[in-house]
């Protein structure tokens, strides 16, 4: 199951474009128009661009996931297939398949 966003992501070729419409003074529905985004968007675009001086993406925080997610599909298939198997045990079937994987 994909659970990521399902939203379209302006691309840094069309952010750079509106962000030049916006030095030429050009005005904001005329930018809409010229890009074909909403004046939202170009808004919003310009306001990112004011604050950080730069259109691209900013880094996301967090750290990064322990599992991967074929990782995570092997302890859920083994939890439904044994519900009574406990944490212990699971983490040990876990790491002997890592390591089986990981020898040549």
């Amino acid at each position: 199951m994909n659970m990521a966003g399902c939203y379209k992501v302006t691309t840094n070729c069309i952010r750079n474009l509106i962000t030049e419409h916006f030095k030429d003074g050009k005005s904001i529905r005329t930018r809409e128009k010229l890009v074909k985004v909403s004046h939202s968007t170009v808004f919003a675009i310009i306001k990112r661009w004011k604050l950080r001086g730069t259109v691209e993406n900013a880094l996301k925080s967090g750290a990064p996931h322990k599992l991967t997610p074929r990782n995570r599909s092997f302890i859920m298939h083994k939890s439904k297939k044994n519900p009574r198997l406990s944490a212990v045990k699971l983490t040990t079937e876990l790491e002997k398949k890592i390591c089986n994987k990981s020898k040549p």
